[in-house]
């Protein structure tokens, strides 16, 4: 009988364990591991914007006519609110932004940000890339732009995006908004699942 229970305890803590790899193989499914160059820092032109999307300020804002709030879903919005912020070197809150996008339409009904309709705004460059790479990381960078990775949290949490600022000691640096000060992409895991760019637009020359 206690031989039957063992094997009986053995093969439950075996299913456990393959439902356990089961699930983060899913979670970590299409993401890229990206590595930080070790060779050479790369530091932000211009001082870090910190904007949380749980800032009073907005943080009841809601994302177009969904039923989503910047609170709980604008962790993209403040990301490219801090990118254009830092690049132009004036001030767009999130809570300007978002009431800008939500003005454009730029908003689907689950309040999903749509790439097109914020491509159609003069004033921004969009660049979505099809594929997640180190070496679109550094370009980017190293023209000056911050580009928002898409991640899971703590590795295996909820999808989330943060904003890579530049490189230190062969780590990647980003603003999170959902914390404060610098934080390192290698809390995710160092694993992004999409990349994204958004930077001002340069006036067309005459």
């Amino acid at each position: 009988m206690k031989q039957k229970k063992r094997n009986q305890s053995f093969m439950i803590v075996l299913l456990l364990l393959f439902a356990g790899a089961g699930f983060a193989c899913l979670r970590l499914r299409g993401g890229v591991q990206v590595r930080a160059p070790k060779d050479r820092d790369i530091l932000p032109d211009a001082e870090v914007v910190f904007y949380r999307q749980d800032d009073e300020r907005w943080r009841e804002d809601h994302l177009g006519d969904s039923d989503y709030t910047m609170g709980s879903s604008g962790c993209l919005v403040s990301c490219i609110a801090s990118a254009v912020s830092m690049e132009s070197g004036r001030e767009e809150t999130p809570g300007i932004l978002n009431a800008k996008l939500s003005e454009e339409k730029a908003y689907d009904g689950e309040g999903n940000l749509q790439w097109e309709p914020l491509s159609g705004l003069e004033e921004y460059q969009v660049d979505v890339y099809s594929e997640v790479s180190t070496d679109i990381i550094d370009a980017c960078l190293l023209e000056g732009h911050y580009p928002v990775a898409r991640v899971r949290m703590y590795i295996l949490g909820n999808t989330h995006y943060v904003l890579i600022v530049g490189v230190k000691d062969g780590k990647y640096l980003c603003m999170d908004p959902l914390k404060d000060g610098l934080t390192e992409l290698s809390y995710c895991g160092n694993r992004v699942y999409a990349l994204r760019c958004v930077s001002v637009r340069q006036p067309r020359r005459a």
